[in-house]
């Protein structure tokens, strides 16, 4: 089996490893377990390794303090769309500038969540913060750990982290967060004007297509919402065929992880079509458990596409090239 098979192998008993634990843990949405073991994959071990630890020490972070402001803005609307908009600016800008991008993009992103929780639901803040947190720490773990027992070059532990140096100019970084923070609040007041579904699916969508150049942004903004297309049609069918039958969801959620996984880690020019069909799938079919009906996934979905297609449009709107349009430094988080 050649390195890629190994490591979407690896992911597929991942993801059905760390949902169960989730699920068995009582934990809220077993969804985001999933999700960090399907963003984390890479065939390079080392590469794999940095992304867990970054993504970990993001989230805590990240969640730590979110919640802490977020407590203190309680009931400042004006306050905490302010705090929105730097929060997409600066992760978006140190996602492009630091060699740990990974690791400020999750933090801000995480901070943003919590803040979106105590706009929308105050009353969750504190479950949702602990649980994030779980939820990120038991995906990251069991994914590092199904990588040292099936992915490629079993036995070749990483012996430290692994710098990503960045070649985007602070220009060009502080142009993209500006399009960030930018359409950020566009999509905050369109949710408020037009009381749109799921929010954080919506801002999260938005933000990982933010790109140096326009014209990339829309080109990985059609990719995220054709793989949105694909993964949540297939999660879908799985759903209406029987998802109730437990030995049917975990096979199809197995399977299929492993072949948009096995397009997610591919060398090909549409491997993150396969990375949001995986992550669309996981939206789709995995709830509290098995989901029990369709409206909760639909509503995630139509969150992420319309985040995508409001953000691609704030991008279009500016549509100011930044002086160099080199494409953005750590594109592969999705």
């Amino acid at each position: 089996m050649d390195d890629i098979s190994r490591q979407a192998l690896a992911t597929a008993v991942a993801v059905v490893a760390a949902v169960y634990i989730a699920i068995a843990m009582g934990l809220e949405q077993p969804y985001w377990a999933a999700l960090s073991a399907v963003i984390i994959a890479n065939v390079d071990r080392g590469a794999m390794f940095t992304k867990g630890v970054l993504r970990i020490a993001g989230t805590v972070v990240g969640v730590t303090g979110g919640y802490a402001v977020a407590l203190w803005l309680e009931g400042q609307p004006i306050a905490q769309a302010l705090l929105l908009m730097l929060l997409a600016g600066l992760g978006t800008y140190g996602r492009q500038r630091s060699d740990y991008g990974y690791a400020w993009f999750y933090g801000a992103l995480s901070a943003l969540l919590v803040l979106l929780c105590s706009m929308t639901t105050p009353e969750q803040i504190y479950g949702f913060a602990h649980f994030r947190c779980y939820e990120i720490v038991i995906g990251v773990a069991v994914a590092t750990l199904a990588n040292w027992a099936l992915g490629p070059r079993a036995g070749e532990l990483p012996s430290g982290l692994t710098a990503a140096p960045t070649g985007v100019s602070a220009e060009n970084a502080a142009w993209q967060g500006l399009a960030a923070a930018l359409g950020s609040l566009a999509i905050l007041f369109a949710w408020v004007a037009f009381d749109l579904p799921a929010l954080t699916q919506v801002l999260i969508s938005s933000l990982v297509v933010v790109d140096a150049d326009p014209a990339a942004t829309r080109h990985r903004g059609f990719q995220r919402i054709l793989g949105c297309v694909i993964g949540g049609a297939t999660g879908l069918l799985v759903i209406g065929i029987d998802a109730t039958n437990v030995v049917w969801w975990t096979a199809s959620l197995f399977l299929l992880t492993f072949l948009f996984a096995r397009v997610h880690l591919g060398k090909s020019a549409n491997t993150y079509v396969g990375t949001q069909s995986a992550i669309a799938l996981l939206v789709t079919m995995v709830d509290s458990g098995p989901p029990v009906s369709v409206a909760a996934p639909l509503e995630r979905l139509v969150g992420i596409m319309i985040g995508v297609a409001l953000m691609t449009a704030v991008v279009w709107l500016m549509n100011v090239k930044p002086p160099e349009a080199k494409p953005a430094a750590g594109a592969e988080i999705p």
